[in-house]
């Protein structure tokens, strides 16, 4: 599916004004290399899911300037006749290298380098941040919620809370990569072939005279998939309603697939749930939890069933409501039967509303062809950028990650090699790196002087892909509080080379 509105106009305007810039003083066709990262990894962990590739290649295959768009920037009264005409013979032409779609992506490691004429790597700026910075921060949010899941079904239910129509089918798209498992959202179905779910609203029960009826005629009409949503009055009598139509079900051949609560202290009605439906002989049925639900409420309701089970006064609680004595409650079968829908904390981001990912000029070409490098300085070290060309690899250990390195292109890195790592935060800050047992470069080709060289893989490959990604990531650094830190390291050769690069900036800028 290709948006109409992925064109050359989703720009900012001062894009256009550089652009315009260059060319008057024939400067426009200077090759130039920019990169995209981003600095802080979302959501308090240490790492993001790379997610967008798919749009930016279809954005800049289409990239083109219309007659009527040019049409509309005469009307600005801004830009020269000349300038004008020479957008209509506007193409991308330069090379892209990418990080492959699911890949996971560390703070300060560039995920996008774009080599091209200055007028075609300044124009692509705005679409590419905004075409690669939303479906990241929400497939890592998906990955987050999925491994707080502890790899339980998770179904995305965001569409009526996402940030419009384009919103909600991107992030519909990036949460099945980063972990989710289906979509309320049907037209996401459509276009990208994501499974879809559901069960019915609350107005579907209100609208019969009484709940069993409601039961009864969604069981008919869905006698293989039936779900019910049992906190519409009272719950209690909801998972007895339910079960009595279930039980019916089963007289007829038929199969339930469980109970929805939305509401109220979902870890007792969980746990009261599992207690029910054991002793009604239900065992494939299904409790599906939502409610504004996100990582962290996940992994409480994990934390706070097993600790419940556990206490003696809590069982009797629970054998008070269900009628019966409760000597002993597995807390893993009840955790077993579970399964999250979340809706608004997955499609928006919840607490992070964006992605702070920023794409940065790294070299100008000179005249002999060689590149001459470009740093931006800051007061912060953390905000200096990463001059140059360069390098990234991946160092693993039992296919773990062990850090991203980040090199001058002509360095060899080599398993069973030493390396010195300079933390590029806080160069007082290095590590040796020996005990590795693999080496992996992350990058490739996706443009080669304007000519796709890359076929993108099904998304069912690109989640695939996603997951045994983010398995590389040892558990303690996907922990929701202190997660242990993903290290991205400079090789001394380059960090020197850094220096000298910001040593001539500043002495520049000095003399200025």
């Amino acid at each position: 599916m290709i948006n109409p509105h992925l064109n050359a106009l989703l720009t900012d305007f001062y894009q256009l004004t550089m652009m315009a810039s260059y060319f008057q003083f024939k400067m426009h066709r200077r090759r130039v290399v920019f990169e995209y990262f981003y600095r802080d990894a979302p959501f308090n962990g240490q790492y993001a899911v790379f997610v967008g590739l798919h749009a930016l290649i279809e954005y800049l295959q289409a990239l083109r300037f219309t007659e009527e768009q040019i049409a509309y920037l005469r009307t600005l009264e801004v830009f020269s006749g000349d300038f004008l005409d020479h957008l209509m013979e506007f193409k991308f032409t330069g090379s892209l290298e990418s990080l492959r779609e699911g890949e996971v992506l560390l703070p300060g490691v560039h995920g996008i380098r774009v080599t091209a004429a200055l007028e075609e790597a300044q124009l692509i700026e705005t679409a590419l941040l905004t075409l690669v910075n939303f479906p990241t921060l929400i497939a890592t949010k998906a990955a987050h919620i999925k491994f707080n899941a502890e790899d339980k079904r998770v179904m995305e239910f965001g569409l009526r809370r996402a940030q419009g129509v384009d919103g909600a089918l991107t992030a519909s798209r990036a949460s099945y990569i980063g972990g989710t498992d289906a979509t309320s959202n049907v037209l996401a179905g459509m276009h990208f072939g994501i499974p879809v779910a559901g069960t019915h609203a609350h107005s579907h029960v209100m609208f019969f005279p009484d709940e069993v009826a409601a039961f009864e005629n969604y069981s008919q009409t869905f006698p293989r998939a039936a779900l019910f949503l049992v906190d519409t009055y009272d719950i209690y009598k909801g998972l007895e309603n339910a079960i009595q139509v279930a039980q019916q079900m089963e007289k007829m051949g038929q199969q339930a697939s469980g109970v929805r609560i939305d509401s109220g202290d979902l870890v007792y009605w969980s746990i009261v749930a599992q207690v029910m439906l054991e002793k009604a002989g239900l065992p494939a049925m299904r409790i599906v939890l939502s409610n504004d639900l996100n990582e962290r409420k996940i992994a409480l309701i994990h934390n706070e069933i097993r600790r419940s089970v556990r206490d003696e006064g809590y069982l009797r609680e629970i054998s008070s409501q269900v009628g019966w004595e409760v000597e002993q409650i597995s807390a893993e079968a009840v955790i077993e039967r579970l399964v999250f829908g979340v809706g608004t904390q997955l499609i928006t981001g919840g607490e992070q509303a964006s992605l702070g990912g920023v794409y940065k000029l790294v070299a100008v070409q000179d005249e002999r062809g060689g590149w001459d490098p470009r740093v931006k300085i800051s007061g912060q070290p953390e905000k200096v950028t990463n001059p140059g060309m360069k390098q990234v690899v991946r160092l693993l250990r039992n296919h773990f990650i062990v850090a991203d390195i980040i090199a001058l292109p002509e360095e060899e890195i080599a398993a069973g090699k030493r390396l010195v790592g300079i933390n590029p935060k806080n160069p007082s800050q290095q590590k040796v790196y020996e005990n590795f047992d693999r080496v992996e470069r992350l990058h490739v080709p996706i443009f080669e002087e304007g000519k796709l060289v890359y076929q993108m893989p099904p998304l069912d490959e690109v989640k695939a892909y996603a997951k045994s990604r983010v398995r590389t990531i040892r558990l303690e650094s996907r922990r929701l509080e202190n997660p242990h830190t993903l290290k991205v390291s400079a090789t001394e050769r380059y960090w020197r080379y850094k220096q000298e690069i910001v040593d001539r900036a500043w002495a520049v800028e000095q003399e200025g």
